[in-house]
């Protein structure tokens, strides 16, 4: 016993002298560009799957990256069920001059996971796409060898031809502490100095949010904490300049509200998180736009995911005015519940906004509008 606890503290004095070796040059100005609203376009919404029959029964937590030449590549994770040890992260692309998906293929599975780390996977899901707006993909994932989610470690894998191949995956030092329970599901973004801010949050001994400087090649150079307690997890950040965020998260308690926090300094101070008055059932939220024109995709409601709506603020995420209402359900005869969750939004810098979310766990669910079809709606 002695043995592993010394072990476990020379590996979190390691950790943290690496982690402020890199903090004392990392420069904190985001890469921040003003977004086109397009409000002068004629409104356009179009809603559609990215396939109408999966190879496998279940699928969730899915993410969309816009490529060049107007291509679009969504992933998400498949399988019998969630966790299961068939689940493997399955991707699709849509170019611009068709009008449907391409049919989803296996991008990575356990087995080469397994191989690639040398260490055995249990299961693998929530993959997180990030592009350079060339031919570089970077794509966050977790996996677990041991028990379930809560220990959780993330890991990359990188294309360098729009996400035709993919090199080997790299499991990241996220925690000191046995490199367990750090998890993603937002959206990353990037740094000036070329490096990712990574939106991460802990499930294991705490439920709070974290923000991870990774640079381009996958090495962790600072960790953030940017909540604490035992109820904001899954947050969605976006920058409002080059030095300001906000995060909206996921709430795990029975307040049943969406909470937000702001901060400065690229992202080294956070305020205190804080309830907002949207309802929230215990369910992944997200976010994109700019200060001005902010956007949320969230299910409005305090229990069950049979609604999604759209939610808009123009004032930094202060206030915000339910927009639209894209799914709602009851349950069917059997009384199974409908099921709209986990959803992934983009906005481009044409001002164009693309959704993917979950539908039924049998599809994944694809909505393209602008911002023009936002300000219409009453």
């Amino acid at each position: 016993m002695k043995s592993i606890l010394f072990f476990s503290a020379v590996l979190v004095v390691a950790t943290a002298a690496i982690w402020r070796s890199y903090n004392v040059s990392i420069s904190w100005k985001i890469d921040y560009d003003v977004l086109s609203n397009s409000a002068d376009k004629q409104p356009f919404f179009e809603k559609s799957y990215i396939f109408e029959n999966d190879p496998t029964d279940s699928v969730h937590a899915s993410s969309i990256v816009l490529l060049p030449g107007n291509e679009l590549l969504a992933a998400w994770y498949g399988g019998s069920r969630e966790g299961a040890s068939d689940v493997a992260i399955y991707h699709a692309r849509k170019t611009s001059d068709k009008a449907v998906w391409s049919q989803p293929e296996v991008l990575i599975d356990r087995d080469r996971v397994a191989q690639d780390l040398g260490r055995h996977i249990r299961k693998l899901g929530n993959p997180v796409l990030l592009s350079d707006g060339d031919n570089t993909l970077w794509m966050f994932f977790v996996t677990t060898s041991i028990g379930g989610w809560s220990t959780s470690a993330i890991n990359l894998v990188m294309s360098h031809d729009g996400g035709r191949s993919w090199g080997s995956s790299k499991r990241l030092h996220s925690s000191p502490f046995l490199n367990l329970s750090t998890l993603v599901k937002g959206r990353p973004f990037f740094y000036q100095d070329g490096s990712i801010g990574l939106p991460a949050y802990h499930e294991l001994a705490g439920k709070f949010a974290e923000l991870i400087r990774v640079s381009a090649t996958g090495d962790v150079m600072d960790k953030i904490r940017m909540t604490h307690g035992r109820f904001s997890i899954q947050p969605s950040i976006v920058p409002l300049d080059d030095d300001r965020l906000i995060a909206m998260m996921r709430n795990t308690n029975q307040t049943r509200k969406i909470v937000r926090s702001l901060a400065e300094r690229g992202g080294q101070q956070w305020s205190n998180a804080e309830y907002t008055g949207l309802n929230n059932p215990d369910a992944a939220v997200s976010m994109a736009g700019q200060a001005d024109s902010l956007v949320l995709a969230y299910n409005d409601i305090k229990h069950d995911r049979n609604r999604l709506a759209l939610a808009v603020s123009a004032d930094s995420g202060k206030h915000w005015k339910n927009r639209a209402l894209l799914e709602s359900a009851e349950p069917d005869e059997d009384g199974i519940k409908s099921e709209f969750s986990y959803p992934y939004l983009i906005k481009t810098d044409k001002g164009d906004y693309h959704l993917v979310y979950t539908w039924q766990r049998k599809r994944i669910a694809y909505v393209h509008f602008n911002q023009a079809w936002l300000e219409q709606k009453p």
